[in-house]
């Protein structure tokens, strides 16, 4: 799990010149062992590659931002949409969690099986693209490879059945859900 992956940012000036200011290649790490963001071994249950992230939505693309890469970033960020790169080993699996976001995935190698919190579970392999609208879920590697998986998160709106009833957030500690900056 320690393939790397390249980050090609384009952004413009002031002026609306376009240019290139990050050409680099992103190691996996492994959120655990922060703050040192050690890359993933044998005994990690995943890699992640926070590729960016945005503060506030519509996104303002003049805003300059820090880099999220080897940082803590929560799962569904609710200041704006964040885009990672997530590796599972072989036979790993994720936990039932539910964000208050839309996620859109893309498993880039391996074969990944989503599970609902009702039991149905997708087998999924390359290329294959899944939308997920604030669903419970679990993610688990069903192949002998690592499996690694492209998303997109984008804040959403709180999800309210028809009876009334609030679906929260799974808490997911601090690790993999550490407070967000309170800034806009």
């Amino acid at each position: 799990m320690d393939t790397p992956i390249r980050r090609i940012i384009a952004e413009h000036d002031n002026k609306g010149k376009a240019s290139f200011v990050a050409d680099e290649y992103l190691t996996p790490y492994d959120p655990t062992t922060a703050p040192e963001f050690t890359t993933p071994d044998a005994n990690s249950g995943f890699g992640v590659i926070q590729i960016h992230r945005s503060r506030g939505f519509p996104v303002d693309n003049m805003r300059q931002l820090s880099d999220p890469h080897k940082t803590l970033v929560p799962l569904a960020d609710t200041k704006g949409p964040s885009c990672r790169v997530i590796d599972l080993p072989p036979a790993e699996s994720g936990w039932m969690h539910r964000t208050l976001s839309l996620d859109y995935f893309v498993v880039l190698t391996g074969t990944v099986g989503l599970i609902t919190d009702g039991g149905a579970e997708k087998i999924l392999k390359p290329h294959d693209v899944v939308v997920c609208r604030g669903t419970n879920h679990e993610w688990v590697n069903r192949g002998q490879d690592v499996a690694r998986i492209f998303g997109v998160v984008v804040p959403s709106k709180e999800i309210v059945t028809e009876d009334g009833v609030r679906l929260e957030k799974t808490a997911a500690g601090p690790i993999y859900d550490p407070e967000e900056e309170w800034w806009s």
